[in-house]
């Protein structure tokens, strides 16, 4: 008896190129036991307006999109009393998570990726009512990598997202946030945090790879203190650009499975690329 998977396709993801694409993704999943249903997402149909419609214990559920797409599909398999195994086909811009678990996002690897595809064990994090699998974050960096042209990243490494910052200085805010975790209490104005379980956010990396692993349990936070002034934004760049994390007079950065974060102003908080707003409460 064939194994039955839903896949989940943005048709909008990767250019638009899926479609070409999909009758050989389809063709290799059966070869391995697969009896496969696709259904396209839409502005006003989601991953989990899909599950509510197609109301199977299906074996395998496959994501073909971006980070935004997954997250939307986790939060919905979350809700399910029998969770199945999440497949990834990642077609989007940045693709942190994918960079972080090594999957390829050469669209010519995409067969390979699921003929040789692996099961690994990946810690959900939640954020009040809803779930992240790689990061939540808000503040003055959140913007730069996303902007970052790739012509400017070939041509200057790292030093691009030094160049885009710089334009960014005078639309910084601080947020003063009350941040509790691992037994310690902290009161500062920080211009930007993270949440995360990816080496990778927006496409540059804010950890050494080493430092990041998907299913230990924790999660890394970084906060990064208001400088005082344009000297000590450059030199909190370029701590940043070479992960000098452990600098206290720039971050508070540390490693933990519960984080609990209070402010009294509104702050826009990006979860795995979507848009949420925290106000006047606190964050586990």
């Amino acid at each position: 008896m064939p194994k039955i998977m839903l896949l989940i396709v943005n048709p909008k993801a990767g250019k638009g190129t899926i479609k070409r694409k999909l009758p050989k993704i389809i063709k290799n999943f059966e070869k391995r036991g697969y009896e496969a249903k696709t259904v396209y997402t839409k502005v006003d149909y989601k991953p989990s307006d899909i599950l509510k419609d197609n109301n199977k214990e299906w074996d395998l559920i496959v994501c073909c999109g971006g980070d935004g797409t997954l997250n939307e599909l986790i939060n919905a398999v979350m809700k399910l009393d029998k969770k199945p195994q999440i497949g990834f086909i990642p077609l989007g811009t940045m693709n942190d998570f994918a960079r972080t678990i090594k999957l390829s996002t050469k669209k010519t690897f995409l067969a390979k990726n699921i003929d040789e595809g692996n099961i690994i064990p990946s810690d959900i994090g939640t954020f009040n009512n809803g779930y992240f699998n790689y990061v939540v974050a808000f503040g003055a960096f959140t913007p730069v990598s996303y902007v970052t042209s790739h012509k400017l990243k070939r041509r200057f490494g790292k030093l691009a997202y030094f160049i885009v910052a710089l334009r960014y200085l005078n639309k910084i805010r601080g947020y003063k946030l009350t941040i509790e975790a691992e037994g310690e209490k902290v009161t500062d104005e920080f211009i930007f945090g993270s949440i995360s379980n990816s080496k990778s956010i927006g496409g540059f990396e804010w950890f050494k790879r080493s430092g990041v692993k998907i299913n230990d349990g924790e999660f890394e936070m970084l906060f990064i203190k208001k400088p005082k002034n344009i000297w000590e934004y450059v030199k909190t760049i370029f701590a940043i650009l070479f992960k000098q994390h452990y600098k206290k007079q720039y971050f508070e950065y540390f490693q933990t499975d519960k984080i609990k974060i209070t402010s009294k102003t509104n702050i826009p908080w990006t979860i795995d690329r979507r848009i949420w707003w925290q106000k006047e409460r606190g964050r586990d």
